[in-house]
């Protein structure tokens, strides 16, 4: 990129933060660390790269040289190719999606130590919700019967021990599944953290679909704020998207829930996914939560790709960003409603510009013929990587998947960009992805990087 335009980007990128944040693009690898279910860490839950516990201590992977180089390419704005996730919202000049501004509120320790982590270690989960998958839904594993080649990295005492040293610096704690209430693993992990520093505050974002008095006994003893998903307050569609919940005992729970935050003085917020079943509910939940003084906040959903709002229409996706726009929320002098309102407004941003890549799609579609060429080159790439690795299943077996997932991809997704994505692709990689998902999460995944190169 030129320096006239990085310069240009970086200043209206500024713009929006706290002066201390203006030396550097994202301050993550300065504060935060996410631990994977596979013993993987990561600075955040876009960032593709990983270290792993299994061959370096912890210890060793904060202040080794890989995050230090990483530290100093955000130094320059030199915004690294495991963050395209940001780095596509930053140089598209969409800022308010940009997840690194999320970590401007932490403050770097003198001592170098983070402030925050993430942990996403299992995916139990009692639920099949329509946009999840199996690498997040224990309940989705089991009924697809996936098996995942590499088990679970196990988070055991000795794990803790090492988190002991980190605990006294740390200010924030985030826990996500699966469903968190339902890990074994984390409660020991709380108690340890309520133990060493019980001014950590505890993230958890929850389906609510259980609260007991175990629940109930750990809360009690620390700080948590509490993210309840609920993607409608229309009893049908909530039940048809969080498949195996019941939306009467979730709104119960939900309930329950929002009376432990107001009364430990903590933060709760209703999380939505905003996809083609529930679009129209998408504003009777802004409303709802201003009239329950609830904070509201969105995911950006890109999969499933049919479920997903990129993936309508561009006439048919316009008619969605009309209706949010033309949508009357009541008066309000709530800052709490007030902010809501301005993160539905930061929605529609992003719908629009969803829009204006799906006109561009639509006007570049190719010929029938076209795409076939371009989907046989993307098959014949893929099986050459492969043939090049051990293949732990039959072989036959996976390359009928390749097949599969060729053939499946959208059309308006079919591109000489994907081909060259493709061809660029490692071959362990792709071996990776073939042999240990199932085949609509290797599209969604698929899907994802189409829509984003």
């Amino acid at each position: 990129m030129f320096d006239s335009k990085k310069s240009r980007l970086k200043k209206k990128y500024n713009l929006l933060r706290e002066k201390r944040n203006h030396n550097y693009f994202c301050n993550a690898p300065f504060t935060a660390l996410r631990f994977h279910r596979n013993g993987g860490v990561q600075i955040c839950c876009h960032h593709i790269d990983y270290q792993f516990l299994e061959n370096k201590t912890l210890h060793e992977i904060w202040f080794g040289k890989e995050l230090e180089s990483m530290r100093k390419q955000m130094r320059n704005f030199d915004i690294p190719k495991s963050c395209n996730f940001c780095s596509s919202a930053f140089y598209s000049e969409n800022f308010s999606n940009v997840n690194a501004l999320s970590f401007d509120f932490l403050e770097q320790a003198q001592n170098g130590y983070p402030a925050l982590m993430d942990f996403s270690l299992e995916n139990t989960c009692n639920l099949s919700c329509i946009m999840c998958d199996a690498s997040l839904s224990s309940s989705i594993q089991k009924e697809k019967n996936i098996y995942p080649l590499d088990k679970n990295f196990h988070y055991d005492d000795g794990f803790i021990s090492q988190l002991e040293e980190f605990l006294p610096n740390l200010k924030v704690a985030v826990f996500t599944g699966g469903e968190p209430f339902l890990i074994k693993s984390y409660f020991p992990i709380w108690k340890k953290m309520i133990e060493i520093n019980p001014k950590i505050t505890i993230n958890v974002t929850t389906n609510g679909t259980v609260y007991n008095s175990v629940i109930e006994d750990i809360l009690l003893r620390g700080r948590f704020n509490i993210t309840v998903s609920v993607d409608s307050f229309e009893a049908a569609n909530y039940n048809c998207i969080r498949k195996g919940a019941d939306f009467n005992k979730t709104m119960a729970n939900v309930y329950k829930f929002a009376e432990y935050c107001k009364n430990r003085g903590s933060i709760f917020t209703i999380t939505a996914c905003p996809m083609q079943m529930n679009s129209s509910d998408i504003p009777g939940i802004v409303s709802k939560c201003n009239s329950e003084d609830w904070d509201i906040s969105f995911n950006t959903v890109i999969k499933p790709w049919n479920q997903a709002l990129w993936s309508l229409k561009s006439e048919e996706l316009e008619d969605v960003i009309n209706y949010y726009k033309n949508y009357n929320f009541e008066s309000t002098t709530s800052q709490l409603a007030s902010g809501n309102i301005k993160k539905f407004s930061s929605l529609i941003d992003l719908l629009q510009i969803w829009l204006d890549k799906t006109k561009n799609f639509e006007v570049n579609i190719k010929s029938e013929i076209s795409i076939n060429d371009l989907r046989k080159e993307i098959f014949n790439i893929f099986i050459a990587k492969l043939s090049e690795t051990e293949v732990k299943n039959n072989r036959l077996l996976v390359q009928e998947k390749v097949k599969l997932v060729v053939l499946k991809i959208p059309d308006m997704l079919i591109s000489e960009a994907l081909l060259n994505y493709a061809d660029k692709m490692s071959k362990e990689m792709i071996k990776n992805e073939f042999e240990q998902n199932d085949i609509d999460t290797i599209i969604d995944h698929m899907c994802i990087i189409a829509f984003n190169i």
